[in-house]
């Protein structure tokens, strides 16, 4: 069997529709749930860009407020510096929910003060989950970033994204 070949026959074939047969009753089994936007789901590809701030300081790049009535399923992120000449530990990138609600802002796990972008705008490239996040209705999810050594003006950028889909909450 040529190796290129897209059409499978005899018990290739069979082995085939066997996986694909797997793959779709699995669909629905945790934790493949979120992995596959079920009908109805409403795309969300919100992007944000923002001047970096001096040396030490914070800044809010993309804000999401989940609507009322829906869950957010975060699939993937973009969390970039506009210009090239980055080394790991000039930003520290990280995703609070809730930041301006006083006691309820709550850093999210796995995405607290990373040292080095996630994903990039200039490949087109964003960085995708193994297990998506959930958030729920009224949430408002934010990138920060915290520049520690990078310069400022009007050429340097971050850069952030949230991409994923809106769910009814039930």
């Amino acid at each position: 069997m040529n190796r290129r070949s897209s059409l499978l026959a005899g018990p290739a074939a069979t082995a085939a529709a066997n996986r694909l047969r797997d793959t779709n009753e699995r669909v629905d089994a945790w934790p493949y749930a979120h992995l596959f936007p079920p009908p109805g789901a409403v795309p969300v590809n919100e992007t944000g860009m923002v001047a970096v701030p001096a040396a030490g300081n914070s800044v809010d790049v993309l804000s999401y407020q989940v609507p009322p009535t829906m869950r957010f399923i975060l699939q993937a992120i973009l969390q970039d510096y506009s210009q090239a000449a980055f080394q790991p530990g000039d930003t520290l990138w990280s995703v609070v929910v809730n930041p301006l609600a006083g006691e309820q802002a709550n850093p999210v796990q796995g995405l607290i003060a990373k040292p080095f972008p996630l994903g990039s705008w200039r490949y087109g490239t964003v960085w995708r989950f193994a297990q998506p996040y959930e958030f729920d209705a009224n949430d408002l999810v934010t990138s920060v970033a915290t520049n520690v050594n990078l310069g400022v003006g009007a050429a340097n950028q971050y850069i952030s994204g949230f991409l994923g889909y809106l769910l009814p909450e039930v």
